[in-house]
C-alpha cells in the first residue's frame, strides 16, 4: 500500500498542479490554517500543506486541503503559526558534536571572573584518559581584549592535570603547563607558518595561548574520545539543530575519524539531516594541507550515503583578524602584525582550485581578510579560465572584510557568500578587539551583506556553530537590524548593509538548498519537494524586526516526520 501511495504522489508531483480535484491521494499529514511562506515566487503564500510519503503533495487553501484528509491522516491546525521550509545552515560544526556535562563548557560566559568561577567547578570533572585531561571549549577571545588568557590560573586550579580549552572562535586554545609539557612545547618550539605559540616577550616562555595550527600540537597528545562518547556528542548537537528548525547542513572539515560516529548514526537510522560534508585531511582545524589531500580525497566514496554528499572540500586561506591572522591588503593598525599570513601562495591556490573543480568537488573556503578573499576570488577566476563553468556551487564563508572592488565578483562568478549574519553587529567586547586591529573605518565595513546582495551575490546563512548560536532567528534579525539582538540597543554596524526579511529567509532556505545542489528537492514549499518543514509560533512578517529573535520553533519536520516538538 505504501508503494502504491508513493507512485500516486510522484505522478501528482510531476503534474505541477495543486488542485485538490485532480488527485485521489490520501495524505499522511495535513497542516491547516497557517501562514505558509513558501519561498516560491510563483506562489509566495498559502494556508495549508499536505504531505504523503515524505513529500509535499498540496500547497494551497485550507478548504482545498481537506480533500487530502483520510481516516488515518494526521491533521494539524496551525492556528496562524508560520510554516516555512526547513532551515539550511551551510557552515556549521554540528557533526563534530556538542559539549556534554563531562566537558568544561565556557560558552557565552561574559566576564573573566565568571570564567574563573566555572573553571573552579570544572576541577570536579573526572577528565579523559590516563592523565585525566580537562577538555573544554567556548571561552570568548574578547574577554582579554588587550592580552590573552594565561596558563597561570589553569596551573593553580589544575597543577597536575593537563587542560585544553578551545576558544569560541575555534582558532585559539588556552592550555596549562602540564599540557605544554606533554605536547613537548618549550622555548625553542615552533608552530610553523600556520600557527602561533604565544610567548612572554621578556622570557620567551609559552604563556598557554595558542593560535590556529599551534593548537594541533597539543591535540596530537590528547586522548581520543570513545566512539560511544562521540555518538553522544553528535546526538546532542543534532537535537539542538532540530530545536532551531535546521534540517540541512554543510559541515566544514570532516576527516576519516570524524566520519565514524556520523556514519554510525546514519546506518542506525538516526541521522535526520541532509548533509554535505566538506571533507579535509586536517579536519576542522585552521591551517594548510599539502598535496596529500588528493590521496585523502580518494577515500571519500566510503563515506557517501543517501543523505550524505561528500563531493565538497574545505580549505582555509587565513585565520581571523581578531588574532592578527586574517590576511589583509593593508597592514593591521597594530604595526607589529604586518598584513597577516596567507596559508597558500596564489599559484598553489590556483592549482588546488583547478584540480578540485575538475574532480567535481565543491570548494568551501574559510576567508576573513580582504587580501585572503581577493586571493580566493582570483583562484576561482583562474579555475574558471582553465575548466570553464562547472556548476559545483563553490562558496566562501565568513567574509569579514571585502574590498569594494571585489564585491561584484561574487555575483559575476556565482560564488556563494556564506555570511555569519549574527556577527554583523557591534558587540562591544568584540569591537574592543577589532578596532585596535583594524581601525574604526575598516571595522565599520565588516560583513557587507547588503552590498554583496545588491551586487547580485547569492547570500547563504551559516551559523559557524559552535563559535556562536545556531539559532537562525538571531542571525535573521541581525541581518535586518545590524544591532544587538539580545538587547535591541546600542550602536549599529553600518546601517547601509541591512537587508530585508525575504532576503534573509532565502539565505536560510532556497539559497542554502542551491549551495547543496538540492534546490529542486527542497528549500521551498512546492508540490513534489521533500517535506522538510519548520513551524514558528509567529509570522515573522507581522513582527517588528527587533522581535524576530523572540519567536521560536514549535515543530521541525523531516521527511514528513516530526523530529522536534516544543513541549513547554
Amino acid at each position: 500500500m505504501q508503494r502504491f501511495k508513493f507512485i500516486l504522489v510522484t505522478v501528482f508531483a510531476l503534474s505541477g498542479c495543486n488542485s485538490a480535484t485532480e488527485t485521489t491521494v490520501v495524505a499522511d499529514r495535513v497542516f491547516l490554517n497557517g501562514a505558509v511562506y513558501t519561498v516560491n515566487p510563483k506562489q509566495p503564500w498559502a494556508e495549508a500543506v499536505a504531505v504523503a510519503a515524505g513529500h509535499i503533495v498540496f500547497v494551497g487553501s485550507s478548504q482545498d486541503a481537506k480533500a487530502y484528509v483520510g481516516a488515518d491522516t494526521d491533521v494539524m491546525d496551525l492556528q496562524g503559526q508560520m510554516l516555512l521550509p526547513g532551515f539550511h545552515d551551510v557552515h556549521t560544526h554540528i557533526l563534530i558534536g556538542d559539549a556534554t556535562d563531562e566537558e568544561c563548557n565556557l560558552l557565552r560566559i561574559d566576564s573573566v571572573a565568571a570564567v574563573e568561577a566555572r573553571l573552579r567547578e570544572c576541577t570536579a570533572l573526572a577528565g579523559f584518559g590516563e592523565d585525566k585531561w580537562i577538555i573544554g571549549s567556548g571561552w570568548s577571545d574578547w574577554l582579554w581584549p588587550k592580552s590573552e588568557p594565561n596558563k597561570a590560573i589553569l596551573d593553580e586550579l589544575f597543577p597536575d592535570r593537563p587542560v585544553y580549552l578551545g576558544s569560541s572562535f575555534g582558532h585559539n586554545a588556552w592550555v596549562n603547563s602540564r599540557a605544554l609539557e606533554l605536547a613537548g612545547i618549550h622555548a625553542e618550539s615552533r608552530a610553523g607558518p600556520d600557527g602561533i605559540i604565544v610567548r612572554d616577550p621578556e622570557t620567551g616562555e609559552a604563556t598557554g595561548a595558542l593560535h590556529d595550527a599551534a593548537n594541533q600540537i597539543v591535540q596530537n597528545v590528547m586522548p581520543p574520545f570513545t566512539v560511544e562518547y562521540e555518538l553522544k556528542r553528535v546526538r546532542t548537537a543534532i537535537d539542538m539543530a532540530h530545536r532551531f528548525g535546521v534540517t540541512a547542513i554543510i559541515e566544514p572539515g570532516l576527516d576519516a575519524g570524524l566520519f565514524e560516529p556520523v556514519l554510525s548514526l546514519y546506518d542506525s537510522g538516526e541521522l535526520d539531516l541532509r548533509v554535505v560534508a566538506s571533507v579535509s585531511p586536517i579536519n576542522w582545524q585552521p591551517g594548510a594541507f599539502d598535496d596529500g589531500v588528493f590521496e585523502f580525497l580518494e577515500q571519500r566514496e566510503q563515506w557517501r550515503r543517501p543523505n550524505i554528499d561528500v563531493d565538497s572540500v574545505k580549505i582555509y586561506i587565513d585565520g581571523v583578524p581578531e588574532t592578527g591572522t586574517g590576511a589583509l591588503l593593508e597592514p593591521y593598525d597594530d604595526a607589529s602584525l604586518g598584513v597577516g599570513p596567507r596559508f597558500y601562495a596564489q599559484e598553489k591556490l590556483n592549482e588546488y582550485f583547478t584540480r578540485f573543480d575538475a574532480l567535481g568537488l565543491q570548494i568551501h573556503v574559510h576567508a576573513t581578510g580582504d587580501a585572503g578573499i581577493r586571493m580566493v576570488l582570483d583562484g576561482f577566476q583562474a579555475m574558471r579560465a582553465a575548466n570553464g563553468v562547472s556548476g559545483n556551487r563553490h562558496h566562501m564563508a565568513h567574509l569579514q572584510l571585502i574590498h569594494a572592488d571585489d564585491i561584484p565578483r561574487f555575483g559575476q562568478m556565482d560564488i556563494g557568500a556564506t555570511f555569519q549574519a549574527l556577527w554583523a553587529y557591534p558587540d562591544p567586547p568584540a569591537i574592543e578587539l577589532d578596532i585596535p586591529m583594524l581601525g574604526e573605518e575598516r571595522t565599520n565595513q565588516m560583513y557587507p551583506i547588503g552590498s554583496v546582495h545588491r551586487a547580485g551575490g547569492r547570500i547563504n546563512g551559516g551559523s559557524d556553530y559552535f563559535v556562536t548560536s545556531m539559532n537562525p532567528l538571531l542571525a535573521i534579525e541581525v541581518g535586518l537590524t545590524r544591532q544587538n539582538p539580545y538587547t535591541n540597543r546600542g550602536d549599529i554596524l553600518n546601517v547601509d548593509e541591512r537587508v530585508d526579511l525575504a532576503t534573509m529567509l532565502e539565505a536560510y532556505t532556497i539559497n542554502g538548498a542551491y549551495t547543496m545542489k538540492l534546490e529542486h528537492e527542497q528549500g521551498s514549499i512546492e508540490v513534489g519537494k521533500r517535506a522538510d518543514l519548520t513551524v514558528l509560533n509567529q509570522n515573522l512578517f507581522d513582527l517588528d524586526p527587533y522581535a524576530i529573535s523572540d519567536a521560536y520553533v514549535t515543530m521541525t519536520v523531516f521527511d514528513g516526520r516530526t523530529v522536534y516538538k516544543r513541549t513547554e
